[in-house]
């Protein structure tokens, strides 16, 4: 593994109150090197290339050489612009995607402040210290994105196999849904279906088929009269008391007086 140590060129916190004064935005420029940034407060919009985003305490900023980006302000920071020209840090960098919403913010702060306190100094043992901690950068960019990526090709991989499950489902809203019926309609294990399915949607088979019903099911209470026990069926629930119990969790009220607060408020308009 052919590992180059970065050359820094500037290191530090970045305020644009006082850089840039007067001024709501940067000139657009042609980045030479990698420019990493964590905002420190909620600000102005980040360009690069284009790709843009709102910049917030919880993103990291990517640049690469060769991408034009500019800034609108406000923006204050902490960032690192360093140079790598080749190896696997540069090969490493070059695949991170130009913004990042990290969950691990505090971890990156953390790193950001230790930087600057060794980057002053002449010593060498610190110097050492200073390029063990832009690595722990490096490393923790690198691995939160390849995690992000997996994600996104998840979803892009798996569209089309997903529109047909929700599909069969919002069709079938009265038959078994359970995850053996829906994955072998998709042509899929339970196994491989249930994990493709929660990392593209955020929530479990069981989760979005109940979500589904009760959608319905609030649609039926504002339009039709029917009994609690026709609106459970039509939905698919298997029972009228756990249809009560699931819509309950889910709205925080029971069902008929979901309903009455719906017709009131409407009353209320009229």
């Amino acid at each position: 593994m052919d590992i180059i140590l970065p050359e820094i060129v500037s290191l530090g916190i970045y305020n644009s109150q006082f850089a840039k004064r007067n001024k709501p935005v940067t000139k657009n420029r042609k980045t030479t090197m990698f420019e990493i940034e964590i905002p420190i407060e909620k600000g102005g919009v980040s360009f690069i290339n284009s790709d843009q985003m709102a910049i917030a305490p919880n993103m990291i900023i990517c640049a690469k050489p060769g991408q034009m980006r500019h800034t609108r302000f406000p923006f204050k920071c902490y960032y690192i612009h360093m140079i790598i020209n080749k190896g696997f840090l540069y090969d490493s960098l070059m695949d991170v995607p130009n913004y990042i919403k990290t969950e691990k913010y505090d971890k990156y702060l953390s790193i950001f402040e230790r930087m600057c306190k060794y980057y002053e100094t002449s010593l060498d043992n610190d110097e050492i210290f200073l390029h063990s901690l832009i690595l722990e950068l490096i490393y923790t960019l690198v691995s939160e994105s390849e995690k992000i990526i997996f994600r996104e090709n998840i979803k892009s991989n798996n569209y089309r196999t997903l529109e047909k499950a929700m599909n069969y489902i919002k069709n079938n809203i009265t038959s078994n849904l359970s995850l053996e019926n829906v994955s072998s309609h998709a042509g899929f294990s339970p196994i491989h279906f249930h994990n493709m399915f929660k990392a593209s949607t955020g929530q479990t088979l069981r989760e979005y088929v109940e979500d589904i019903r009760i959608k319905k099911a609030v649609n039926m209470l504002v339009t039709t009269d029917y009994t609690l026990t026709k609106i459970a069926y039509e939905c698919g629930f298997s029972s009228q008391s756990y249809f009560s119990y699931a819509f309950k969790r889910k709205m925080k009220t029971a069902p008929r007086e979901y309903a009455k607060n719906i017709f009131k408020k409407y009353d209320a308009e009229q």
